[in-house]
C-alpha cells in the first residue's frame, strides 16, 4: 500500500519537476528565432540521422540477445520486447516498468525461462552502466567544453547515478547468497545457476559490453548529424557525453511521461553553456527527444494492442507459473 501511494506522489511531483525545469530551460529563448529555426528546419538532417538511431537500436537489442541465444527466442524477439518495454516507460506517468515487462513479455510469450531472462537483463544493465561511465568520463577529460560548472550538474547526477547502482548491485547480489533463507530456495537457485553460465561464457560478455559502447556512441552520431543540419557544431564524442547526460540525468529525476521537459532542460542547459545559442538548441532537444522516443512508443502501442496490457503491465514482474512456461508459442 506505501508503494502504491509513493507510485501516485511521483505524479504530481514529476509534473512539478518537469515544468518546473522546461521553465528554466526556456524562459531566455527568442521564441521568434525557434520559429524561424523550425520553418528553416534540415528535414534531410533529420533523417539521415534516423540511419545511425536505427543501428544504435539494434545495438541495444543485441546487448541483451548475445546474452541468451542459447534460447529458443529469435533477435526479432528481443528487440520488439526491449523496445515495448521502453515505450510503456515512456508512456506511464511512473518509470519503473521497463525491465518487469520485458521479462514479462520474454518469458511469458517467448518462453525464455525466467531466471536467464532475469540475469541476463540484469547483467546487461551493469554492462550499460560501465559503458555510460566510460564515455562520460572520456567526454570529459578530451572535450574541454563539458567541464563547465552547469554541465557539471548533469555528470555529477549520472556518476552519482553510476554509483548507486553498483553500490545496490553489489548489495543485492551479496546479499542473496549471504542469507541462510535463501539457500532454501530453488528460485534463487536458478538465478544464482544462470549467472554462473553468464560468467563461463566471458565472450559473450565483452560482445555485449561492445554492443553497448556501440549503442551509445552511434546515438551520439545520429545527434551530431542532427545539430549540424542546426549549426550546432559538436564532434561526436561530445554529443554522445551530452546524450547520455541527459539520460541520466532525465532516469534520475522525477518527471513527466517521455521525460518531458526533464530531458529537454538536460539538453538546453548543456548546449548553451557550451556558448550555443538557445533557439537551435531548443529546436535540437525537441527533435532529438522525438526520435528517440517515438519509435518505442510506437512499437509498445502495437504489442499492447496485439498481447493486451493484462500480460504486459498485471504482475509483470513475477516469474511466469509452470502452465505459462509450458505452453505452446
Amino acid at each position: 500500500m506505501a508503494f502504491a501511494k509513493s507510485r501516485w506522489l511521483h505524479l504530481p511531483l514529476g509534473a512539478v519537476a518537469s515544468v518546473g525545469l522546461a521553465y528554466a530551460a526556456m524562459r531566455a529563448i527568442a521564441w521568434g528565432d525557434v520559429a524561424t529555426t523550425f520553418r528553416e528546419f534540415p528535414v534531410a538532417f533529420a533523417l539521415l540521422s534516423l540511419i545511425p538511431l536505427t543501428a544504435a537500436m539494434l545495438l541495444r537489442a543485441a546487448r541483451w540477445y548475445v546474452l541468451i541465444q542459447d534460447e529458443q527466442v529469435s533477435f526479432g524477439q528481443v528487440f520488439v520486447t526491449q523496445n515495448t518495454g521502453i515505450g510503456l516507460n515512456n508512456m506511464l506517468p511512473v518509470r519503473m516498468v521497463s525491465e518487469p515487462v520485458q521479462l514479462a513479455l520474454v518469458t511469458r510469450r517467448y518462453h525464455v525461462p525466467f531466471p536467464m531472462a532475469l540475469s541476463s537483463l540484469v547483467g546487461g544493465n551493469v554492462l550499460d552502466i560501465f559503458a555510460t561511465t566510460i564515455l562520460l568520463t572520456l567526454g570529459i577529460v578530451l572535450v574541454p567544453g563539458l567541464r563547465d560548472g552547469r554541465i557539471g550538474i548533469h555528470l555529477f547526477g549520472a556518476f552519482a547515478m553510476f554509483v548507486v547502482s553498483m553500490m545496490v548491485f553489489v548489495a543485492v547480489s551479496k546479499g542473496l547468497s549471504a542469507l541462510p533463507i535463501m539457500n532454501r530456495l530453488d528460485f534463487f537457485h536458478r538465478i544464482l545457476a544462470a549467472a554462473e553460465l553468464l560468467r563461463d561464457k566471458p565472450a559473450r560478455i565483452w560482445m555485449s559490453f561492445a554492443a553497448t559502447l556501440g549503442h551509445w556512441f552511434l546515438l551520439g552520431v545520429a545527434g551530431f548529424v542532427l545539430a549540424n543540419g542546426l549549426d550546432i557544431d559538436v564532434d561526436p564524442l561530445t554529443m554522445t557525453t551530452i546524450l547520455v547526460a541527459a539520460t541520466f540525468f532525465t532516469s534520475a529525476m522525477p518527471s513527466l511521461p517521455g521525460g518531458v521537459g526533464t530531458y529537454h532542460f538536460a539538453v538546453i542547459s548543456m548546449l548553451t553553456a557550451m556558448g550555443f545559442d538557445s533557439a537551435p538548441a531548443f529546436s535540437f532537444a525537441v527533435v532529438m527527444h522525438v526520435l528517440v522516443v517515438v519509435p518505442p512508443s510506437a512499437m509498445a502501442m502495437v504489442m499492447l494492442v496485439r498481447v493486451g496490457a493484462d500480460l504486459l503491465l498485471r504482475r509483470s514482474s513475477e516469474p511466469p507459473s509452470l502452465a505459462e512456461t509450458q505452453r505452446d508459442t
